[in-house]
């Protein structure tokens, strides 16, 4: 389970319209919108977030045109296609009224998933000899016949004086799954965009049964 509740500021890329839902008849607003991830070299990739919004008006349909400076607030979901991903916003909030120049994206992701089968974690210090945590975990979805994993690197940071046994819990094994959330980040590495987490909590996940 990866959910991610963002604030993207960005483009509009294609113009918006009104659609209908097949299944609960309810309309809303639909457009693209592209969002610049700078890759640290240069100008980076281009996110193209899906934005859909009910509860719109149709005069809403003239503000979002191509090329229209946006704020987008909602709900993101992150799919796999291929070796790629594809993104689409459930927006709860939209503006075209002073827009920051630059793109961005900052959201709140919460995430359920796996540890790594191996290798589980690496310690590093701060330059206060603070130790922190980098580790990797991936959260899965069937679709069709298949499992699609997408996965997130998480960075737990210490307070000051903290030691390892602090931010490293004992269930913290190969294959252990996990709940975290904490501050979502997206960057772009050989044109492939990246997932990571800046950690507030975790906990162990403990999946329920039924007696």
């Amino acid at each position: 389970m990866i959910k991610v509740e963002v604030n993207l500021v960005g483009t509009v890329k294609r113009d918006a319209t009104m659609r209908t839902d097949n299944k609960t008849n309810r309309q809303y607003l639909s457009f693209v919108m592209s969002v610049n991830i700078p890759n640290g070299k240069g100008k980076g990739r281009d996110m193209e977030v899906l934005v859909n919004m009910y509860n719109a008006h149709k005069n809403d349909v003239s503000l979002y045109v191509e090329k229209r400076r946006v704020v987008a607030q909602g709900s993101l979901a992150i799919r796999r296609k291929g070796d790629d991903y594809v993104f689409y916003l459930t927006s709860s909030h939209l503006s075209t009224k002073d827009v920051p120049e630059q793109d961005s994206i900052t959201g709140e992701l919460q995430f359920r998933g796996r540890l790594r089968n191996d290798n589980v974690c690496e310690v590093k210090t701060d330059r206060k000899g603070n130790p922190f945590l980098l580790f990797s975990a991936f959260s899965s979805e069937k679709v069709g016949e298949n499992f699609i994993s997408i996965w997130v690197r998480f960075i737990r940071f210490s307070d000051d004086g903290e030691d390892l046994e602090t931010i490293k819990p004992v269930w913290m094994q190969p294959k252990a799954r996990i709940c975290v959330s904490g501050d979502f980040q997206i960057s772009v590495y050989d044109n492939v965009f990246r997932f990571s987490c800046i950690v507030k909590r975790m906990e162990e996940y403990v999946k329920e049964f039924n007696k």
